[in-house]
């Protein structure tokens, strides 16, 4: 399965008749946040794919009432991908919104507030793994973890609380924006045991 992940910038090649000779074959889009809801209304239109997405500190917050036209929402639910038909495919998302409280701006939080927003996060999947179901496979939040693809500055320091939740849940992928890269050497991945942690900023293709 090939996927589009978007993240803190409009891409020119994402826009506009290339769209569908760049990326005519993803068969789903994943955004990180901080991108205009007109920009992801646009993928979800002429790339006709599901896009699932979180919200990031420059977005609008919930209580805003806008939201992206024909978008998942994805921030503290668990969701399964839609395959090319439309039926579930297996693959199962879970995703956390924001970034770290710095200008008490929309989708900011404390590092006690989205401690209960993982809890409950996590509550979810326990509850979810006692009745046989699998645990998501790719965790998608606009924040990077603690000390795994942040950076120094308040407003960019990663949440500790979400490297609790790669030692409890143990996700293959997690997908993050938030950390603008500038030039060809900075990081795009770390690791942490067995999962793979990505900064999309941009965008990037995934096959899985």
């Amino acid at each position: 399965m090939k996927i589009l992940c978007v993240s803190d910038r409009v891409e020119s090649m994402l826009q506009g008749p290339a769209l569908n000779s760049y990326a005519g074959e993803v068969e789903a889009v994943i955004s990180c946040g901080d991108l205009p809801f007109s920009y992801l209304e646009y993928l979800v239109t002429f790339l006709g794919v599901p896009v699932y997405y979180v919200l990031g500190n420059h977005d609008p917050g919930p209580e805003s009432g806008q939201f992206p036209g024909g978008c998942t929402p994805l921030d503290g639910r668990i969701v399964e991908m839609e395959g090319p038909k439309g039926e579930g495919n297996g693959v199962l998302l879970a995703g956390l919104s924001g970034s770290r409280l710095y200008s008490g701006g929309p989708n900011q939080y404390t590092e006690r507030q989205m401690r209960r927003h993982t809890r409950a996060l996590s509550t979810r999947i326990r509850c979810r793994r006692l009745v046989g179901r699998e645990n998501p496979r790719i965790f998608v939040t606009h924040s990077p973890p603690f000390k795994l693809g942040d950076a120094k500055d308040h407003a960019h320091i990663g949440f500790e609380s979400f490297v609790g939740v790669i030692d409890r849940h143990s996700p293959k992928l997690w997908l993050h924006g938030h950390i603008h890269l500038y030039g060809a050497d900075q990081q795009r991945v770390v690791t942490k045991d067995d999962t793979k942690i990505l900064n999309v900023y941009g965008h990037k293709f995934l096959e899985i």
